[in-house]
């Protein structure tokens, strides 16, 4: 079998949208059944998961508009206007969103909220009645649409410039380095075929959630009488209609544009999860030098940074608006909203969109401490390579050290907000919250 280093490096192709594909002369991806066999060589393997994994994930964010729709081996004016066209399109499709969500008066936290504004009338007999005028739409502008859309819009953008800017491709080349590090491990077959099943397995939970959130959303447009600021209300049926499925449209684009972003940061966490346990093992199982090992070390902490500080900017506001519209949802339904005493939520709907904001707001940390406890376990295979008995006994004394050395002194986390993630910082925020919870309930601030 060829060494990992040729694997990786003379045989690579850069094709012209970025993407790494190896050369396949010698081998045919289309006959390959990774249920087969575990013998196939690295390079085979990669090429299974470029055709079956990265590919197809490097089309659903060209549709995204989160790399160039069309890519050509030369700068082209034509192509390069016509990807520019196509953000811009897109562009528009969100800010359309956000505006139909204010002419409508729809809160992502709660729904359509509107109040029933009355006048007190006097009739010649001196009885007082109560004239319904019209219902308007309560609550603040800015915060309850303004700010929210600019942070979403802000999020996107962020991450257009962060995955456009790069020359080459993130999740190929993480994908690759797995590969090929996961390629001599004993049962490294077995977890190559886990790893791709737990990848797809994050775009397609993402998926359920943008169906489910898109049913909740056009639940609530079919029960609720829809007022549009602008629009007389002797419009049309069918303009009525239009306006709706506009609506449920670009708020369904808004949804899975953030709903694979953050599928992104999970994926990649996960890469670099896979990536630090094959590079252990890798150690544990196998007398490697000692050098080239750190240098794996390196190349991942390199790649980390990146996750840390780019990658997880835009799912950090994204996160931010999650949670603020999940806690605006509860307070709403447990009636401690100052303006709306009186909520009328449709059931259930409401309930699952706070449960839909709150799941999409946990999946990040979740990734965060997986990556995190994975950092942390790498600081004592320093000691395990120490005391191995026989895979290590050919390597010189003073090279053990030095891996000693350098694995319990790595600082390596995952971040999210800049700061790191880690499962005692996330718990002791949530004991935090509680007590914060229970005092404001015993002096009679919260009341339920």
């Amino acid at each position: 079998m060829e060494s990992d280093e040729n694997v990786g490096t003379e045989q690579r192709q850069f094709l012209v949208d970025g993407e790494y594909l190896i050369n396949v002369k010698d081998h045919v991806i289309a006959d390959i059944n990774p249920e087969a066999s575990s013998t196939y060589s690295a390079t085979t393997i990669l090429n299974y998961f470029q055709e079956k994994m990265i590919t197809p994930y490097l089309r659903l964010m060209r549709l995204m508009s989160l790399r160039p729709l069309i890519t050509a081996q030369e700068n082209c004016a034509f192509f390069e206007c016509l990807n520019f066209f196509y953000v811009l399109i897109l562009l528009l499709l969100m800010i359309a969103g956000y505006f139909l969500q204010y002419m409508s008066c729809f809160r992502r936290d709660r729904g359509f909220c509107y109040v029933v504004q009355t006048t007190d009338m006097y009739s010649a007999v001196g009885v007082s009645e109560k004239f319904i005028q019209d219902k308007i739409c309560y609550g603040s502008t800015v915060f309850s649409f303004i700010l929210p859309g600019c942070l979403h819009l802000v999020a996107y953008l962020h991450a257009i410039y962060v995955m456009r800017r790069s020359d080459d491709d993130q999740i190929s080349l993480l994908m690759e380095r797995v590969i090929l590090a996961s390629s001599n491990l004993s049962n490294g077959f077995i977890v190559q075929k886990k790893l791709m099943k737990t990848l797809w397995i994050f775009l397609t939970v993402s998926a359920i959630w943008m169906l489910m959130s898109s049913i909740s959303i056009a639940s609530m447009t079919y029960e609720g009488n829809i007022d549009f600021k602008w629009i007389p209300e002797t419009r049309s049926p069918n303009l009525d209609i239009t306006l709706k499925v506009l609506l449920v449209a670009t708020i369904l684009w808004h949804d899975m544009i953030e709903g694979i972003i953050i599928a992104n940061y999970c994926i990649q966490t996960q890469l670099l999860i896979s990536y630090l346990f094959f590079l252990r093992e890798r150690l544990l199982q196998y007398a490697v030098e000692p050098i080239k090992w750190m240098r794996d070390i390196e190349e991942f902490r390199k790649m980390l940074n990146y996750v840390n500080s780019e990658v997880s900017l835009s799912v950090s506001i994204f996160t931010l608006v999650n949670i603020s519209y999940a806690i605006s949802g509860i307070l709403w339904l447990l009636k401690l909203d100052v303006v709306d005493k009186k909520p009328m939520p449709i059931v259930g709907i409401s309930l699952m969109i706070i449960l839909l904001w709150i799941f999409i707001a946990v999946i990040p940390f979740i990734q965060a401490i997986r990556l995190s406890n994975a950092c942390e376990m790498l600081k004592d295979v320093g000691h395990k390579v120490r005391i191995q008995p026989f895979v290590h006994s050919g390597t010189p004394t003073s090279e053990l050290d030095s891996v000693l050395l350098f694995t319990s002194t790595l600082r390596i986390n995952a971040k999210l907000f800049n700061n790191i993630v880690t499962g005692s910082n996330l718990c002791f925020c949530l004991v935090i919250t509680c007590i914060g919870i229970l005092v404001l309930g015993m002096c009679h601030y919260l009341a339920f």
